[in-house]
């Protein structure tokens, strides 16, 4: 059961209103506790908030695929993301540790080099 472009990219689409409803949902929440709206409409703001968010994620995501080629687009990076050669288990590792000791290396020079400058900027002060 191969999937084809198009599938992953809608795959892609609903995660994207997914997101938007939490992010819809949350706002609408919090709009409703600013407000004081939940105790005040405790009957139907549960129900409204759900809605609401559902209708803004919807909204959003249908505004941005209705865009002229857009999917178009989406369908030819997933294209392109199929011929990456991707590292290894062993280069992803090796290569970690090395930005991991480049990272060291450089904290300890910029630790020296504020050391060097707060202890410079002392005597100058008390000059």
């Amino acid at each position: 059961m191969i999937k084809d472009d198009n599938y992953w990219v809608n795959v892609a689409y609903v995660c994207l209103f997914l997101i938007g409803f939490y992010v819809g949902y949350q706002l609408i929440q919090s709009v409703g506790i600013a407000t004081g709206w939940i105790e005040k409409y405790q009957q139907w703001y549960p129900i409204t908030t759900t809605l609401g968010g559902a209708f803004l994620s919807a909204l959003g995501v249908w505004l941005y695929v209705r865009q002229p080629g857009k999917k178009d687009h989406h369908v030819n990076v997933v294209a392109e993301l199929r011929k990456v050669t991707w590292p290894g288990v062993n280069d992803t590792k090796r290569l970690t540790w090395v930005v991991v000791v480049v990272v060291a290396i450089f904290a300890v020079i910029l630790g020296v080099f504020d050391l060097g400058w707060s202890w410079l900027l002392k005597k100058i002060i008390m000059l």
